[in-house]
Order: structure tokens, then C-alpha cells, then sequence
């Protein structure tokens, strides 16, 4: 059985893209900068794995969530505690521990700068 919802959640996670780098932009922010690619670069292989193509996306305001939190329980990923964690946590070669790592960074962006 597959998530049946992922071009709600690609569409969900290219729009906290969008967020984030403009906010990037806008404050000439590297490290937020970095974190934009670095989503953008996850939502693009979602996308290309799934035959979604990003041009047809629509822009929210506000950004819907619920297919982010619907994935994660879906998939049962445990986001990281970016209070606690160390470098050799996360092995980036790994594709669950990326995309553990991207959907926490989306999870703090989120909830954390509101």
C-alpha cells in the first residue's frame, strides 16, 4: 500500500520551499539559503519519482500542513531533536536519513517561526 496523497504533500513541501527562500533572499540569509536547496532538492526528486511537474503547483497562504504530518505518520518518520543531535546522527549518503533530515528542517521552519 502506497501514501495516496503525495501530490498533496509535494505540493505542501515546494511551497515551504518557496517560503523559506524567499525569506532567504529577502534577509540575504546563507544558512537559510543552504536550507532552501537543500528541500528544494528533496521536493524536486519527489516530484520527478512521482511524474509531478512543479510548474503546476499552486502557491498557498497559508501553507497546508496536513499532508506533511499525514506523510510522516504514514511513513512513520521520527523527525530529529536538533536540540540533541550530533553530526554522526545523520548519514546524508543514506536516502531515509536525508529525508528524515529535510522533513525535520520543514517540521522547525514550521512550527518554530511562527
Amino acid at each position: 500500500m502506497t501514501y495516496d496523497k503525495i501530490p498533496d504533500f509535494i505540493e505542501t513541501i515546494f511551497n515551504v520551499f518557496k517560503m523559506v527562500n524567499k525569506k532567504a533572499d529577502d534577509q540575504k540569509d546563507r544558512r537559510s539559503k543552504c536550507i532552501s536547496l537543500m528541500i528544494y532538492n528533496y521536493v524536486v526528486e519527489k516530484a520527478k519519482d512521482n511524474k509531478i511537474d512543479l510548474k503546476n503547483i499552486q502557491e498557498q497562504q497559508p501553507i497546508n500542513l496536513i499532508p506533511f504530518f499525514e506523510y510522516i505518520a504514514y511513513n512513520n518518520i521520527e523527525l530529529y531533536d536538533f536540540n540533541n543531535i550530533e553530526m554522526n546522527d545523520v548519514d546524508t549518503t543514506q536516502p531515509n536519513d536525508l529525508e528524515r533530515f529535510v522533513l525535520t528542517h520543514v517540521y522547525y521552519i514550521t512550527q518554530h517561526n511562527k
